[in-house]
């Protein structure tokens, strides 16, 4: 006999297996994302757009500087118009510029979630990384984004789960309840809902979302340094509303007939 927890992990696994790894949809959820620059970026705002829009050639750097009215100098500083843009100062003026994508949030099954026991939710986050390249003074500058830190939101009100780790996603093999691999929730059900007996399943949705902090490097074109800030980027992205399901196992086998059932 087929136990019930056999039954609900096989059928699981049937409807993770049969998704792709990777699916459009997922793209649009990557791609689709909001994207907060850290707050000290607010004071480059304005220089950042002029400054990438100042690619002649012909200009002298310094020139260029002092057209774009040069942000803010770093440590009290008096302001020079012919000073070089800090590496720092590139980073920020960056932040604001690049829209930088999500970290691949990627949920399976991918459009529902079961509230049985043994039945987790499998998540990650499949982007970890990103290139930027900008125009900044006449000069192209790659940004690497790498993210360091994930929330995810379950939408069911239970606490957020925070990782360092992105989570993979789910390969043929891998113990849904057990893998240390894997980044799993438990959806119950809603309004305490336990059986049949309780009437039919109720209708319910849940969304979750992924927010992601980034550190940001990048190399001076002037100076030839290289720096990397922390928290310079945070993306937030969801997969939108999917609704709940739970299995129910009607058991015919031959002890139940045997007991005239």
């Amino acid at each position: 006999m087929t136990s019930l927890w056999d039954y609900q992990s096989s059928t699981l696994m049937s409807s993770v297996q049969s998704s792709p790894v990777f699916t459009p949809k997922d793209d649009t959820i990557r791609q689709s994302n909001t994207r907060t620059p850290t707050a000290e970026a607010d004071h480059y705002v304005d220089w950042a757009h002029c400054a990438a829009d100042s690619q002649d050639p012909d200009v002298p750097d310094y020139l260029r500087v002092a057209i774009c009215a040069y942000p803010p100098p770093e440590h009290g500083e008096d302001a020079n118009p012919q000073r070089v843009p800090t590496t720092r100062e590139i980073l920020l003026a960056a932040a604001t510029l690049i829209h930088a994508d999500g970290a691949g949030l990627h949920k399976r099954p991918s459009k529902v979630s079961f509230t049985n026991k043994y039945i987790p939710t499998i998540v990650a986050a499949t982007h970890p990384t990103q290139t930027h390249t900008i125009n900044l003074l006449g000069h192209d500058i790659t940004i690497t984004l790498r993210a360091t830190s994930y929330e995810w939101d379950w939408g069911d009100g239970t606490p957020n789960t925070v990782t360092a780790y992105q989570g993979m996603p789910y390969e043929k093999g891998m113990d849904l309840n057990k893998d240390p691999r894997l980044i799993r929730h438990y959806y119950t059900p809603p309004n305490g809902w336990r059986s049949r007996f309780d009437g039919p399943y109720p209708d319910a949705t849940r969304t979750i979302t992924l927010t992601t902090t980034w550190s940001g490097t990048a190399t001076n074109p002037f100076t030839g340094e290289t720096q990397t800030i922390n928290g310079l980027v945070t993306t937030t992205e969801t997969t939108g509303p999917f609704p709940l399901d739970h299995l129910t196992v009607s058991n015919t086998d031959t002890w139940e007939e045997k007991q005239g059932h």
